[in-house]
């Protein structure tokens, strides 16, 4: 049955903690405020530990139980870079994802939204591409995409002038070229040489780190509903809609469910390093997979403090009908166009970038609930979020979690036997 599984109930015999009557009456607004002082929380971070104590003490004082599952990954830290043309020297820092390395090249300047073959036709081959964020306001193109249309051009290296308005952080393939971003300032110095030959360093360091997942659940609770979020932010940003929001939805969820019949068919699951590729609920999926037959619905909140777009779902066809009935006009992804600024890695009904997409590659039945992404989006600047919608999603999540337990449901079984991977 997994490993995972045995882990999970290796302290079946306990008792629930008891339920504390101040837990019940707590607010989001309450838990963002402690939440939020231990700023941001990428996974090896002090504040992201400090952070998951105490989202586990909070789950505890509901009157659950608290295991903590081993997330391992590893992350890049950038250790500085240069980048020289002629006379000129300015320092440059390694976008986030990239391995470093050191490349000498002509500038060539391009603009991100251009093609791959666009790129090369302005001799980009052997050389280094030079861009800036400003040229992204017409044609939304993340930093992924801009990294691989510039090597299938051939460049050696890339250089991003930071002038947005916003800056944002974005994880790029781990590609081993020098791929880097340099202030306003120095853009400005810089952009002025586009065509000369140019030398460019940029130093990463790949270290080991660990997180946990952290699996909240009545004692002999089955996952027929699991309500989940990642706890994780990006480098440098307080991640207050992406995803403490998510994070005190799911409390929330917790919060309503105590005391109730829902505590006893229910996981909450926090995940770790979604940031870095969706590490913690693929750990997750991978070690629970007997458990998760039994689930009739994954509600994944992902975004939900921040009202950059009507509350939506992309939901699984059968799920689907119910959104509808229990918040009547809720927006539907699979049922909108595809807009540019949604699906930027999150609102595809199957293939997005959150921690729902493991689960559907298991069979298991979910529901994205997301707000759409706001003008903060992986930024420093990411550090507000409204209490009132976070409630609204949490008490949202907590009414279709009960339709779909009250609803029919005949789950599929693609094993035969015990023969199949997975079974």
């Amino acid at each position: 049955m997994g490993g995972g599984w045995g882990a999970w109930h290796w302290a079946e015999g306990q008792r629930d903690p008891p339920v504390q009557a101040a837990a019940l009456t707590r607010t989001a607004a309450q838990d963002w405020q402690t939440l939020q002082t231990f700023g941001p929380r990428p996974v090896g971070d002090a504040g992201h530990d400090r952070a998951l104590d105490w989202l586990a003490g909070q789950f505890r004082a509901l009157g659950y139980r608290v295991t903590g599952e081993p997330v391992t990954l590893e992350r890049p830290y950038d250790r500085g870079g240069t980048l020289k043309v002629g006379a000129l020297s300015v320092p440059a820092a390694a976008l986030y994802g990239s391995r470093g390395g050191e490349q000498e090249g002509r500038l060539v300047r391009v603009k991100a939204g251009a093609s791959s073959e666009g790129m090369e036709a302005l001799g980009l081959r052997g050389q280094i591409a030079l861009t800036t964020c400003q040229e992204w306001d017409g044609d939304e193109v993340g930093w992924s995409e801009l990294v691989e249309r510039a090597t299938q051009a051939g460049a050696l290296g890339l250089v991003l002038v930071q002038n947005c308005a916003v800056q944002q952080v974005q994880r790029v393939p781990a590609t081993p070229l020098p791929l880097v971003q340099i202030s306003a300032e120095a853009g400005a110095r810089v952009l002025p040489l586009a065509g000369q030959p140019a030398q460019l360093t940029s130093q990463v360091e790949v270290r080991r780190v660990k997180g946990q997942n952290l699996i909240a659940a009545r004692a002999g609770a089955n996952p027929e509903v699991l309500f989940g979020a990642h706890v994780d932010s990006v480098n440098g940003s307080p991640g207050a809609n992406d995803n403490a929001s998510g994070v005190l939805a799911v409390l929330e969820a917790a919060r309503q469910a105590a005391r109730t019949p829902l505590a006893e068919r229910t996981w909450f699951v926090l995940f770790d390093a979604e940031e870095d590729g969706l590490v913690g609920s693929r750990t997750f999926v991978d070690a629970h997979r007997y458990p998760l037959r039994q689930t009739r619905a994954m509600l994944n909140l992902d975004m939900v403090g921040v009202d950059a777009e009507p509350l939506g779902v992309a939901a699984h066809a059968e799920l689907r009908p119910l959104a509808k009935r229990v918040r009547p006009g809720i927006r539907v992804f699979v049922d909108e166009p595809a807009r540019r600024r949604e699906t930027f890695g999150r609102s595809m009904n199957a293939g997005g970038s959150s921690d729902h997409v493991p689960f559907i590659a298991w069979g298991v039945r979910t529901v994205f609930i997301h707000r759409g992404l706001d003008d903060n989006y992986h930024a420093a600047s990411d550090d507000t979020l409204s209490p009132a919608l976070v409630r609204e999603a949490g008490a949202f999540a907590v009414k279709l979690a009960r339709a779909a337990l009250a609803a029919p449901w005949t789950p599929d079984e693609p094993c035969e036997g015990f023969k199949s991977e997975g079974c």
